[in-house]
């Protein structure tokens, strides 16, 4: 496994039921630990910031085998676009569909934002990648099975 961390991040709008996007990190991450942070927007808005991070190996492994074959192959061809050069792999998934516990890649704005950090010695973004790549490969393999 390469990614050495998933960090999850969503934001909960006063106008959303808390309990039900609750709901949707809780599903979308596998586990129950939830942080939230209290924060306001630019015009006073109440905005509760959800974030929880994977780090046990079995949890991140886990994530990645609920993404669907299709979801899996998006990220892999899409790759070099969303890493970084500190080798952190960005995307979004649609945190209405996690509400109804599906796991969907997604590129709206009402998401959940994961960002995964990808292993790599020495710290490089092309060993990152090349990581990221076999990772994926390999979830798609066992699931093709």
């Amino acid at each position: 496994m390469s990614v050495i961390h998933l960090n999850l991040r969503t934001f909960c709008h006063a106008t959303e039921d808390t309990e039900k996007v609750q709901k949707a990190m809780t599903f979308a991450s596998g586990i129950d630990d939830t942080t939230v942070t209290h924060s306001e927007g630019y015009h006073g808005n109440k905005i509760l910031i959800m974030e929880c991070t994977l780090s046990r190996k079995v949890d991140i492994r886990s994530f990645f085998q609920r993404l669907s074959v299709e979801d899996l192959k998006e990220l892999l061809t899409t790759i070099d676009q969303r890493m970084d050069e500190d080798g952190l792999f960005f995307f979004r998934l649609d945190k209405q569909k996690s509400f109804m516990e599906e796991l969907v890649i997604f590129s709206g704005d009402d998401c959940i934002h994961a960002r995964a950090r990808v292993e790599s010695y020495p710290k490089r973004r092309e060993k990152a990648l090349e990581n990221a790549k076999v990772m994926l490969q390999e979830h798609i393999d066992r699931q093709d099975k």
